[in-house]
């Protein structure tokens, strides 16, 4: 049987490992696409946040590091002007959970890591002035 303060050791690690750190990690993937009107076509894009780039080609679904501040998204195509997405950051229902459930070093390490937020999971570019 483990000693009490190996039980308090694991506990105190769970508690400030951060619950949404632990359930939900600190990466996202998220599917982008870009259009004209209706009409899906290929762009050569960059994602980036606090937490670094991500080039990518749409249609794509990504990895993102989760951030507190937004991702940005710069697209460009062959055929139109440069489309841009700003996707905010929302905090994740787990970050509330963990300031009641798991006090404020769970909590801080949720916002440290971006662990605690979100980004939506699909998102749609679509050129403003198509050719």
């Amino acid at each position: 049987m483990p000693s009490l303060k190996t039980i308090l050791l694991m506990l105190t690690a769970l508690l400030a490992s951060g619950c949404a750190s632990v359930l939900h990690g600190d990466n996202q993937s998220m599917r982008v696409s870009t259009f004209c009107g209706q009409q899906s076509l290929p762009a050569s894009c960059m994602a980036t946040n606090s937490k670094g780039s991500w080039p990518f080609q749409t249609p794509a679904n990504i990895l993102v590091q989760k951030a507190h501040d937004p991702l940005a998204i710069h697209c460009k195509s062959p055929y139109f002007a440069e489309g841009v997405a700003h996707v905010p950051s929302t905090p994740n229902p787990m970050l509330a959970g963990n300031l009641v459930f798991g006090g404020l070093i769970g909590a801080g390490v949720d916002l440290a890591t971006g662990a605690g937020f979100a980004y939506n999971n699909v998102v749609n570019i679509f050129y403003p002035s198509c050719r």
